[in-house]
């Protein structure tokens, strides 16, 4: 296993040669340890051939039911063997320099943000970011990135969410992602996300054809204690920038772009027009 420590697949081979091996040490058959877990036969031998994700919910429920060692619930055997998947599966399908994005954004008592194409990260739903992958990836890398971008928007969910301002392009609102029903489902988030204190998201309209609206996409992130720092993405890099000068020109360039966009509560009747098109 020393080699394969950095190989999903091969863990999750691993993992499902230890369930095999668990499970016949038990003398269970599949349809046994099925009917004890609640799920088909067929789930448990597409886990144990490694033809199915793991679920952390998967690894919690074998370490129960098997009473696997560990000090807790989550420090069992499978569920050990889960959280190794998952980190060194992240660690393929993210952006280089966007590990290192997410620990800071995780941290940020503030985040501006100006989204020429798509919708942000923090504001997609499961549907519409699945469909704005590669879907010629594997489904487990597929997965691990749908993963990590729910993730990210716990930070919104929290006691003391960051004070988050967006500017959306009025194409992310018109470019079908995923079909007309993921974009339905994508506006109504933004609607409600838009209705949280914490969180303005303004439509920058097609008509107003300005330098400003015309520009690309980034992220500025404020601190309690650490200066500002500017998030752009430029073809497959992440890259945060801390230059002062750059932030200051970022900060004025976000401010006008605001000043140029819809209001609050225009944005949001826009929005829901857009989603009216989707029915």
């Amino acid at each position: 296993m020393a080699s394969d420590q950095h190989d999903p697949d091969a863990l999750r081979v691993h993992f499902g040669e230890e369930l095999r091996r668990t499970r016949m040490r038990k003398k269970l058959s599949q349809n046994q340890l099925a009917s004890a877990l609640g799920c088909t036969p067929q789930w448990i031998c597409q886990l144990e051939k490694a033809d199915k994700t793991v679920s952390e919910q998967t690894a919690l429920d074998l370490d129960t039911y098997f009473k696997t060692d560990g000090w807790d619930q989550e420090d069992g055997h499978f569920h050990r063997i889960y959280t190794t998947i998952r980190r060194v599966g992240r660690s393929r399908v993210l952006r280089p320099g966007f590990d290192t994005y997410r620990l800071q954004e995780a941290q940020a008592i503030g985040v501006r943000a100006v989204a020429a194409q798509l919708v942000p990260g923090l504001l997609q739903t499961e549907g519409y970011a699945r469909g704005i992958m590669d879907q010629s990836e594997p489904e487990a890398t597929l997965d691990a990135r749908v993963a990590v971008r729910m993730e990210r928007q716990e930070i919104l969910d929290r006691p003391n969410p960051p004070e988050a301002m967006f500017v959306l392009d009025e194409s992310a609102l018109r470019r079908p992602v995923g079909g007309s029903k993921t974009m339905a489902d994508q506006i109504d988030h933004l609607v409600e996300m838009a209705r949280r204190p914490n969180v303005r998201i303004l439509v920058m309209p097609f008509e107003r054809v300005t330098p400003l609206a015309l520009g690309g996409g980034f992220i500025l992130l404020s601190f309690a204690r650490e200066p500002d720092l500017m998030y752009v993405e430029t073809g497959h890099v992440s890259q945060l920038i801390e230059n002062k000068d750059v932030l200051f020109r970022a900060g004025v360039h976000f401010t006008l772009v605001m000043g140029e966009a819809l209001g609050q509560a225009e944005s949001i009747a826009f929005m829901l027009r857009a989603r009216e098109e989707y029915l």
